[in-house]
């Protein structure tokens, strides 16, 4: 028997003082006033952390671990200008030697040029195969060796390309780590320090999209005992027949580790300028791109006849009108739920609320790119207001939970954003963000009898923090002490 105590703990959407948490083996045995421990002492290990908050552990409920580590082994993302990428990567190649030279997560829109690099200014860094990928994942450029590199090792792949500028979207940006695998040692490292930054940063659980390879890899490190938090997958791109032969269902594994479905993008982002709107935008003065089959309502019913769940992508406002057209041909709605949701009409916003959809938002792209000034006012002009509207969706009774897209994954930078929204009149209050990110995270994937609250039966997994929910201090998984700070 554990006992955790602390200066307040959240209860019932709400922070109660005096009271403890009573944990036996990896479940909440009880909540009782502090008063009350004096006969359970004796039996119990203490951990009283003193003048700090507890709340259940953090449920991010749209994540790329596995990619996160990768992305952190060759990131672009603490640079502040174009030369200094060239410098970084310049030095690079001198030191290793590679097939390829992949680096990821550049932001144009921090850098002082605040200029989208081409293949020309690659092929002045070196003749040896580059590709750099944006943050936002949907958009990269190759020099002119890589792209060469590229057709002869895919020469059916199709992609979407501007060959005079070496700019590349969606396919080849998105599957970057599948056409050029890392090593089976780097993904091991990349799984084990994103893992551990993940939990750092109070992550009890996460919603995994990526690739069948990563879902292979998912279930060898839990088969190894190194997976230490509780992962929900979703294979991105995959056919429901796939799963349909082998009778895989939407839920199948363990507490651990679940199999949730399959993850679709319906359209990109607003960086690459790839978001679907309805209207013209950017420097293409085009309205984005739409990225499912046309035969996506045939997929959708083969995924309800499967017992899977379906993941759909759509940030611009003219996608996600047409994924709720899609999914309102469907008769279980339950079993797809839509990915960022940014742009939103004011009459989707009502429509998903009729329908209840199941949606996860992202609340710190509000404060990454939605602020005065940011990416999106340069892309969309004053269309940006319009980001992330998390109070219309709150009042408007929409079903939505929190997730990070691992930019950066952290639930407090997140609940942040939510309650500082760049919009004042879309902010939240700390109360209803800490409940997105951890009750709701649940709902999602229909566990809200085992996760995302501190309730007698459910899984132990909280986060302690400091008492202004600005620092986390430990993390509890199962009733563990995973990480302290």
């Amino acid at each position: 028997m554990k006992i955790f105590t602390a200066a307040k703990i959240f209860l019932n959407g709400s922070f109660v003082e005096n009271h403890s948490i009573v944990v036996i083996r990896d479940f909440i045995e009880d909540i009782v006033p502090s008063q009350e421990l004096a006969n359970l002492k004796q039996f119990a290990e203490i951990y009283d952390f003193g003048d700090s908050f507890i709340i259940p552990g953090f449920i991010d409920t749209h994540t790329h671990m596995i990619g996160h580590g990768l992305n952190q082994l060759s990131s672009l993302s603490n640079f502040s200008s174009f030369k200094e990428v060239k410098d970084y990567i310049s030095d690079a190649i001198r030191q290793r030697e590679e097939e390829v030279f992949i680096f990821t997560d550049f932001d144009e829109s921090r850098w002082k040029e605040r200029k989208f690099p081409e293949k020309k200014d690659l092929d002045e860094i070196s003749e040896k195969p580059i590709f750099l990928r944006r943050i936002c994942g949907h958009i990269g450029i190759g020099n002119s060796a890589f792209i060469e590199m590229l057709s002869k090792m895919y020469p059916s792949v199709a992609v979407k390309l501007n060959y005079e500028k070496g700019i590349f979207w969606e396919d080849v940006p998105l599957q970057i780590h599948s056409l050029f695998p890392p090593s089976s040692e780097a993904l091991e490292m990349a799984f084990q320090n994103a893992q551990s930054e993940f939990i750092r940063n109070g992550i009890t659980t996460i919603h995994e999209i990526g690739s069948l390879r990563n879902f292979r890899f998912f279930q060898e490190m839990m088969r190894k005992g190194k997976l230490k938090l509780r992962s929900r997958y979703y294979v991105s791109g995959a056919s429901p027949e796939d799963y349909k032969r082998c009778g895989i269902e939407y839920g199948f594994g363990n507490a651990l580790f679940k199999f949730q479905g399959l993850k679709y993008f319906a359209d990109g982002s607003v960086g690459a300028e790839s978001a679907l709107f309805s209207f013209e935008y950017g420097s293409k003065k085009e309205k984005g791109m739409w990225l499912l089959p046309e035969n996506m309502e045939n997929i959708l019913r083969e995924a309800v006849r499967a017992n899977l769940q379906v993941a759909i992508h759509a940030i611009g406002n003219l996608a996600i009108r047409e994924v709720l057209n899609l999914i309102e041909k469907i008769n279980n709605v339950n079993l797809v739920r839509i990915e960022h949701f940014e742009f939103p009409d004011m009459e989707d916003i009502e429509r998903a609320a009729k329908m209840s959809i199941k949606i996860s938002v992202q609340p710190n792209f509000a404060l990454n790119w939605g602020t005065e000034n940011g990416l999106y006012q340069s892309k969309i002009a004053e269309h940006y207001k319009k980001n992330n509207p998390l109070n219309t969706l709150k009042e408007k009774n929409v079903n939505f939970a929190f997730g990070s897209d691992a930019m950066p994954p952290s639930p407090l930078f997140g609940i942040q954003a939510a309650t500082e929204h760049p919009n004042r009149a879309e902010a939240i209050d700390l109360t209803e963000a800490i409940l997105r990110y951890t009750a709701w995270g649940a709902y999602l994937t229909e566990e809200t009898n085992t996760l995302g609250k501190i309730e007698r039966g459910y899984a132990a997994d909280f986060v302690v923090t400091d008492t202004e929910i600005k620092k986390i201090k430990a993390t509890v998984i199962s009733g563990e002490i995973i990480s302290n700070g």
